[in-house]
C-alpha cells in the first residue's frame, strides 16, 4: 500500500517541507547561507533515501565505478564555479546599479507570493534561452557546437540519481548561476525573496534527476518534476525537450513542454560520427572536451 502511495507525494512533500523551513527562516531572520546549505543536505538525505525505497530503475543505482566522477562534479562545479557565478553576479549588479539603475520600490507593494512567482519566471528566462540554445549543436558553427559540448557533460551520464544533477560542465555551472541571479539583482528583488528562488532551485534541481518513482500530477504543470526532466535527459531526440531547469513556464508559453503517459527508455547522449564524447568515468577528460577540435 505504501509503495502505491510514495510515487504520489514524494515530490510534493518535499516541497511543503523545504518550504516551510524556508518560510521559518525568514521569519526568525535566519542566516541565509546556512539555512541554504541545511536545505541542500536534507534534500541530499530525503533524496538518497527514497532512492532506495521507491527506485524508478534498479539500473540507475549509484555505482563505485562512476561514484569517484561524481564526487569531482560536486565539488569542482558546485563548490568552486557556483559559487563564483553568485559573486560575479552580485559584484556586476552592484556597479551596474550604481552607474545607471536604482533599487526597484515597486515589489514591496505586492504580496510576496505572487512576487516570487513572478521573481520565479523572470530568473528562469534567460537559463531557459542558454539552455535551449546549447542544445541546437550546430556542427556548421562553431559557437553553436561548443555551447552544445559544454552542455553535453550534463548528459554523457546513461543513468539519473541524485549524484546525476552535479553532472555540468564548470562553464554551464557559471552561465546558469550568474543568468539566474544577475536579473534578479538588477530588478531589486529583496534578499527574502532571492533566498526563497533559491530554496526551489536547490530542491528541484535535485529531485528532477533523483532515481524515484513518481506519478504525473498537476505539479507537472508548475514545476520540473523527474517525470518531466527524465524525458530531457532521453536519447530519443523527440522527447527530449523541456529546456526550464526549475519550472515548466517557459517551456509551455515557448512550445518546447513535453510529457506523457510512462517513463524514459533510455537517456545519455546520441553517439555521432562528427562528435566523440569523452568516457563517463575521465573527469579530466570531460573538462577540456569542448575546447578539443574533433
Amino acid at each position: 500500500m505504501i509503495q502505491k502511495i510514495l510515487p504520489h507525494v514524494v515530490v510534493p512533500l518535499l516541497l511543503i517541507l523545504s518550504g516551510l523551513f524556508g518560510l521559518v527562516a525568514i521569519n526568525q531572520s535566519w542566516n541565509y547561507e546556512l539555512v541554504s546549505y541545511g536545505i541542500f543536505f536534507f534534500t541530499l538525505i530525503y533524496i538518497l533515501l527514497f532512492e532506495r525505497i521507491i527506485p524508478l530503475r534498479f539500473d540507475w543505482k549509484i555505482t563505485k565505478q562512476s561514484l569517484y566522477t561524481d564526487i569531482k562534479h560536486l565539488v569542482f562545479s558546485i563548490a568552486i564555479f557556483d559559487a563564483l557565478g553568485k559573486v560575479l553576479a552580485i559584484s556586476l549588479t552592484l556597479y551596474i546599479q550604481g552607474k545607471i539603475f536604482t533599487e526597484w520600490q515597486i515589489w514591496d507593494a505586492l504580496p510576496a507570493v505572487f512576487v516570487f512567482i513572478i521573481a520565479n519566471i523572470i530568473g528562469e528566462l534567460l537559463p531557459y534561452l542558454y539552455h535551449r540554445i546549447s542544445h541546437q549543436g550546430d556542427p556548421n558553427s562553431r559557437w553553436s557546437l561548443f555551447l552544445w559540448k559544454i552542455h553535453a557533460i550534463h548528459h554523457l551520464p546513461s543513468s539519473l540519481n541524485w549524484y546525476k544533477t552535479n553532472w555540468m560542465h564548470p562553464i554551464n555551472m557559471f552561465f546558469n548561476t550568474f543568468l539566474k541571479i544577475a536579473p534578479l539583482l538588477l530588478l531589486g528583488f529583496n534578499a527574502d525573496i532571492i533566498f526563497s528562488v533559491g530554496v526551489l532551485h536547490v530542491v528541484i534541481a535535485y529531485i528532477s534527476h533523483a532515481n524515484i518513482k513518481t506519478k504525473p500530477s498537476f505539479l507537472d504543470y508548475l514545476v520540473v518534476t523527474p517525470q518531466l526532466h527524465h524525458f530531457h535527459h532521453s536519447t530519443n531526440l523527440h522527447e527530449a525537450k523541456n529546456f526550464g531547469n526549475i519550472i515548466p513556464f517557459w517551456d509551455i508559453l515557448l512550445g518546447t513542454y513535453y510529457n506523457r503517459a510512462g517513463h524514459v527508455a533510455e537517456v545519455g547522449v546520441v553517439e555521432s560520427d562528427n562528435i566523440h564524447y569523452p568516457k563517463s568515468t575521465s573527469y579530466l577528460k570531460q573538462i577540456i572536451f569542448p575546447f578539443k577540435s574533433q
